[in-house]
């Protein structure tokens, strides 16, 4: 399992010192504030150093920001040590692992389930200083149904598809708009030699990661098309997830993927889309800042998802991202709150916005999104819909998407078969619910 550890020390004076310091929010709520949850104990004089554990599954430029965010802490106030890790793909299966065993880290991220999976082993925290200042995009997302809030969002999560603009631009094309428009662009890349759709599929989770991207636009956007509330009744009919499969298995008859889809390295789309060898990839937009470390000089940006049906709109995907939360039987809440407040502040949250390319998740924030800034200027108005899975699927169907990605592309399984397994799992998970 790959880990990234880092351990960082701050003060005990930080520890007495009320949140209200911070300037990403505007309550002057204290960091000992219970909510009704156990706050654990100040440190005194003679006590040992507190020890965090902090971990996310936040890789790359992504775990790098909030590792500069800690350092800049640590610099501050030295008596806290704060171990920071990533888990990368491995990090949900451990996450459960913890769950079951009621042994979670003192802070951790929350990828996309603050309320639906994690709000029971979390603190609320509506009394904290930065609370007021969610901005009204994500506020509504990580609230449960009594408003109650259980963590803090560095950034959105809105993304669409991220393109190489050079690549559209040297064939004369334009952005596609409709999944017609889509294919036939496709084709023209591929007959320049040209990849059109890039994705890492030795990372299961790439290809789960395209089924959150199309199925909103084939079962959910259009009016004439719009299964949402059957799939979250339990009522809807599952043959009709054979054009959802139906789309990827005619990505790799047409030759619009790469050859080697199934085993190609997750850190390869990087590259290929910084280089123009790739056009299209099915990804949030950290991998923009991934690709301008590698070249520069790259005209890589996002587009929406095309519309699916004619007399539908291009979409976006959005929802919660980067967002951490303190663990509520933690014997170190206290200090955890105060590690949050900290990461708060407008500076850091504008830190990991342009480190992600993804607007921030409190107001009154300056960042730069570099070349993203004018792709969000134009399309952040667009429709949002919330991630697939996350909205209309129980609890543990992401594992569904990332079995039946590589063998639908393998030829192991059908596109019949594979809504036959949407299907099953749909009715086991939702009847565990």
């Amino acid at each position: 399992m790959k880990k990234m550890t880092k351990l960082c020390t701050i003060g005990l004076s930080a520890l007495i010192m009320a949140t209200g310091c911070s300037n990403g929010g505007n309550s002057n709520t204290s960091v000992g504030a219970s909510n009704g949850a156990n706050t654990g104990t100040l440190p005194t004089k003679e006590a040992k150093a507190v020890k965090l554990t902090m971990m996310t599954n936040a890789t790359g430029t992504t775990f790098d920001a909030i590792q500069t965010i800690i350092d800049g802490f640590t610099k501050e106030n030295p008596g806290i040590q704060v171990d920071f890790s990533t888990q990368g793909k491995d990090y949900e299966q451990l996450m459960k692992a913890k769950m079951a065993s009621n042994d979670l880290p003192d802070l951790f991220a929350t990828h996309g389930w603050s309320v639906n999976r994690y709000s029971e082993y979390l603190r609320p925290l509506n009394d904290q200083p930065w609370f007021g200042n969610l901005t009204d995009t994500i506020k509504p997302t990580i609230s449960d149904k009594k408003g109650n809030v259980y963590v803090l969002p560095l950034n959105i999560d809105q993304s669409g598809i991220v393109y190489n603009k050079k690549v559209l631009k040297d064939l004369n094309l334009e952005i596609p708009k409709t999944w017609e428009e889509l294919m036939a662009a496709c084709k023209v890349i591929k007959n320049a030699n040209i990849t059109p759709i890039h994705i890492g599929g030795k990372d299961t989770t790439k290809l789960a990661g395209f089924f959150n991207k199309l199925a909103p636009t084939v079962l959910v956007s259009d009016k004439s098309h719009n299964y949402g509330d059957s799939l979250k009744d339990g009522t809807f009919d599952w043959s009709g997830w054979n054009m959802v499969s139906q789309q990827l298995v005619n990505l790799k008859k047409e030759g619009y993927l790469n050859k080697d889809v199934v085993t190609a390295d997750p850190l390869s789309a990087a590259e290929k889309i910084a280089t123009g060898k790739a056009a299209f990839l099915f990804e949030n937009n950290a991998i923009v800042a991934e690709a301008m470390k590698i070249n520069p000089d790259a005209q890589v940006g996002m587009m929406p998802v095309p519309a699916f049906y004619k007399g539908d709109e291009p979409i976006l995907n959005g929802g919660e991202r980067e967002a951490f939360g303190v663990w509520n039987k933690s014997k170190n809440i206290d200090a955890a709150l105060l590690l949050l407040s900290y990461m708060a502040k407008s500076d850091n949250i504008a830190k990991v916005a342009a480190a992600t390319g993804m607007p921030a998740g409190l107001k009154n924030v300056k960042y730069d999104l570099g070349g993203l800034t004018a792709d969000f200027t134009k399309y952040g108005g667009l429709r949002t819909i919330p991630v697939f899975d996350r909205e209309y699927l129980p609890n543990g169907m992401w594992s569904t998407l990332k079995i039946i990605g590589p063998a639908l592309l393998t030829g192991d399984m059908t596109v019949e078969e594979s809504s036959r397994m949407m299907n099953d799992d749909y009715k086991k998970l939702r009847s565990q619910k």
